[in-house]
Formats: structure tokens, C-alpha cells, sequence
């Protein structure tokens, strides 16, 4: 998964080893967002970290 959001900011121009980094880093994010979510019944927090995700992997 984390390879397939690195092409985002990699098309950007980014890095390539950076965008690997960064996909790899919002992969985390959003696996760990859906468990959070699903153990406290809280789907705010996998909207939040959906919303970040353009920052997190375009903030150069």
C-alpha cells in the first residue's frame, strides 16, 4: 500500500526515496486510524487522518 500512495507525491516531483517514506508513513496512519476507529466506535479519527493525508504526503 505504501508504495501505491508514493506515486502521488512522486508525480509531484518529490524524491523518490522521500515519497517511498512518506506512503509507507501514511499507510501506517491509516491502518492504525481504522483500528483506533473500529476499538473506540469513532469514525472521526480515520476522517481526520483521510483529510491530513494531502499534507502529510505533499509537504515538501
Amino acid at each position: 500500500m505504501g508504495n501505491a500512495i508514493a506515486n502521488v507525491p512522486i508525480q509531484a516531483g518529490m524524491d523518490a526515496q522521500l515519497a517511498k517514506q512518506r506512503g509507507e508513513d501514511a499507510a501506517i496512519a491509516i491502518q492504525g486510524s481504522l483500528i483506533l476507529s473500529q476499538a473506540l466506535d469513532d469514525t472521526s479519527l480515520f476522517r481526520r487522518t483521510i483529510e491530513q493525508l494531502p499534507i502529510a504526503l505533499l509537504d515538501i
